[in-house]
């Protein structure tokens, strides 16, 4: 997939980066310590925060290298403060140039826009022209249909492809339905085996957009496509929980001291003019927000949160909170950017009942009646239910039934593609966002 090969790249130019880092030291003659590893790994988060370790865009931009070289300049210098030698300011110089050098080389090779054209059908084809606006990969030509129209986007009737292709130098062809896969299935074959690309609809969306279209899939669709391995791989399970068990046990300890502190100012968030007047009320103000959420196999449990929003009655208020509502406190607003509010939720993970990456549990009332209204909702419980996902780094905040619809649409590629390195990818977007507070 397209996220798979964006890792992919990353991983290669990460070990090239590694060979050239550590090669530069050992000419020097530094010892490999503990500030020498430390240095690096922090450079290359910080190229990841930066989107440097991007190439989903083709070209390197000058923002590119003046960030690699503020980023490279801050990490030496405190490699610097460690070891006070001179030679650090030319391994600064000599690794920036040949990381800046590697990443244009890299960008130079993943430079290939392929031409593309559209069999249309309407409504569907809107959609795609939409995304191949924003697209990359891929330069839209325009679309070939069955009757002749005057547009700027019409190339011609799909009986006359072979030619369009043959003139625009097409590369990939994109239809949007079986339908029109059985219908023009011959001249669909003859253009496979010339070396042309065929693409359906599902499969483009799925690779680009990161999700699957649940209007146009079936029953039949789940059981013919490929993926959904992580189902039934019990060692990949275990692994899992293993993982999951460990992380969460770790950080526990580890953010001791923010859960002792957010539980503080939680309490404290009723208002200051109690802490003198009346300290029992502060007491009693409820820290943590419990719910029935629905996990695996649709069994429901009961989530922790940290409580970010006013005491109120749920009956009487939306049962969607958008980003901007009135119940949230100043608190509530500061924790939930920082993902802090979910910090409690490590204990659902050592129960067993969630992990760190999955889709996120949805509160019982709302889930049963997603379930009644979206197809194909109850797939999203085949698979433990996460402290972050795929839908949450990909989408914006969900507020109604349509945004349900959509981060389903990203769920099901998760449970789909799931594996260690989609978690690991997940996991950086999730750490981009809350360091840029762009957490919900």
């Amino acid at each position: 997939m397209k996220y798979g090969k964006n890792s992919i790249i990353r991983i290669i130019y990460f070990v090239f980066l590694t060979v050239i880092y550590f090669g530069i030291l050992k000419y020097y003659n530094f010892v490999l310590n503990t500030p020498a590893y430390g240095i690096f790994i922090l450079i290359i988060f910080f190229y990841y925060l930066a989107n440097i370790l991007n190439f989903y865009n083709h070209t390197y931009t000058l923002k590119e290298t003046i960030y690699s070289l503020i980023i490279n300049f801050l990490f030496f210098t405190i490699f610097y403060f460690f070891r006070k030698e001179k030679e650090i300011i030319y391994i600064y110089l000599i690794y920036s140039v040949l990381q800046v050098l590697l990443k244009y080389i890299f960008n130079l090779f993943s430079q290939k826009v392929e031409n593309l054209i559209i069999i249309d059908s309407g409504e569907y084809t809107e959609k795609l022209i939409d995304i191949l606006k924003n697209n990359k990969d891929y330069k839209y030509l325009g679309y070939v249909g069955k009757e002749n129209r005057i547009e700027e986007n019409y190339l011609g009737k799909i009986e006359n492809i072979e030619i369009t292709i043959k003139d625009r130098s097409v590369d990939v062809v994109l239809f949007t339905s079986r339908k029109q896969a059985k219908e023009h299935a011959d001249l669909l074959l003859s253009l496979k085996m010339r070396g042309i690309k065929l693409i359906d609809y599902i499969s483009f969306i799925e690779w680009n957009e990161g999700k699957i279209d649940i209007e146009k899939i079936d029953s039949l669709w789940f059981l013919m496509t490929d993926g959904f391995d992580a189902l039934n791989n019990a060692f990949n399970k275990r692994m899992k929980r293993m993982l999951d068990i460990l992380a969460s046990f770790m950080l526990l300890i580890f953010f001791l001291p923010f859960i002792i502190l957010t539980y503080i100012l939680v309490k404290l968030d009723i208002g200051m003019k109690y802490l003198f007047i009346n300290p029992i009320k502060i007491l009693k103000n409820p820290a943590f927000f419990k719910q029935k959420r629905i996990g695996k196999n649709g069994k429901e449990f009961e989530i922790i949160k940290f409580r970010s929003m006013k005491i109120h009655d749920p009956q009487k208020f939306s049962k969607y909170a958008s980003e901007n509502d009135d119940r949230i406190t100043l608190v509530g607003k500061f924790i939930r950017k920082t993902r802090l509010d979910e910090l409690p939720q490590l204990l659902n993970i050592l129960k067993g009942e969630m992990s760190f990456v999955g889709p996120r549990p949805e509160w019982n009332e709302l889930g049963r009646e997603y379930e009644k209204k979206i197809k194909n909702y109850k797939a999203r419980y085949a698979v433990q239910p996460g402290l972050t996902g795929w839908a949450q780094v990909m989408y914006t905040y969900g507020a109604s039934l349509e945004d349900a619809k959509v981060k389903l649409e990203y769920d099901l590629y998760y449970i789909k593609h799931q594996s260690f390195i989609l978690d690991i990818i997940i996991f950086f977007k999730t750490c981009k966002i809350v360091v840029f507070g762009k957490g919900r």
